[in-house]
């Protein structure tokens, strides 16, 4: 523990902490100030009343100073790059909202009631400010969203749900899903040490490829997309306007299932089980199968390029 917060933790240890009865007055205090904050032409019985609320709000953060102290050791070990101080600052940001906010008139502690107001500023700062890469501020939540469905889908299908499929649970475009997945992954120093069984003296920056033209990849994404264009046309009218319309090909826009169904008028099971229908016909043709009657399978995957 540094110097600094160590004078700090022995100045915050000399304020006696407060009674029940105490926050209530404190409480009641803020409160009858709270409307008068930012008012201008004030009476003198107003004014009374905004200085007593704030020596009442400064007396309750004061008495409250050591909760920060708590939660934000507990969450220091969850982040790498924001210090202790920078953790209590955004935790005493939350401390201050809190004190602000609490009504005594509900029965509950104001150290309750200010544990979530202390945490949220905590975790905000932790989301936004431990990364380099920096992320929407909903897009942490979002992401959270999507790693749990994963888990889930992965354990009820053997393998991981398409963006797709995410940017659908969360109701958001695949496109903006994709981004946030490729952020998500935060930045490494180009001079760290490869993880590379093979070869472990190597840094990062000495495995990073040239900006010379790979041919080969090229010939291969070419022939790919001329396999699939050419599966589509041996496909039903149906099944190739919905594949088109389901994954935004041959010039069309990406359309959700939910989408489709509202569309054609069907529920979104039933569009479901049409799309699962187009995608087995075209892996089908893919392989060198009739695309007749694929068979069933469990559930839907994309259209995605290895499709050995």
């Amino acid at each position: 523990m540094s110097s600094a917060i160590s004078d700090y933790l022995n100045q915050i240890g000399k304020i006696p902490l407060l009674t029940a009865a105490e926050e209530i007055e404190l409480g009641n205090a803020i409160q009858q100030m709270m409307p008068l904050v930012g008012k201008e032409d004030l009476t003198k019985e107003e004014k009374k009343i905004v200085r007593i609320g704030e020596r009442a709000k400064r007396r309750m953060i004061q008495g409250n100073l050591r909760l920060v102290i708590r939660v934000a050791g507990k969450y220091s070990k969850m982040t790498t790059r924001i210090t202790m101080q920078d953790l209590i600052q955004e935790g005493n940001i939350g401390l201050i909202r809190a004190a602000e906010m609490f009504d005594p008139s509900r029965g509950y502690k104001f150290s309750t009631y200010a544990y979530w107001w202390i945490k949220q500023g905590i975790m905000r700062a932790s989301q936004v400010q431990d990364r380099i890469i920096k992320l929407p501020s909903g897009a942490p939540d979002i992401l959270r969203k999507i790693r749990t469905y994963t888990i889930e889908y992965r354990e009820q299908h053997g393998t991981n749900p398409t963006v797709e499929q995410c940017a659908e649970l969360v109701g958001m475009l695949p496109e903006t899903i994709r981004t946030y997945l490729n952020s998500s992954t935060d930045a490494s120093s180009l001079d760290a040490k490869a993880k590379n069984k093979d070869d472990d003296g190597s840094s990062i920056v000495d495995l990073i490829p040239g900006q010379e033209d790979q041919p080969e990849e090229e010939v291969l994404l070419d022939t790919q997309i001329e396999a699939v264009q050419s599966a589509l046309k041996q496909l039903s009218p149906n099944a190739q306007k919905l594949l088109a319309l389901r994954y935004g090909l041959n010039g069309h826009e990406y359309v959700s299932a939910t989408s489709l169904a509202k569309q054609h008028g069907v529920s979104r099971e039933a569009m479901r089980r049409q799309i699962i229908f187009a995608e087995q016909e075209i892996k089908a043709v893919l392989l060198g199968k009739s695309p007749g009657k694929p068979q069933r399978q469990k559930s839907s995957s994309s259209l995605i390029w290895g499709w050995s």
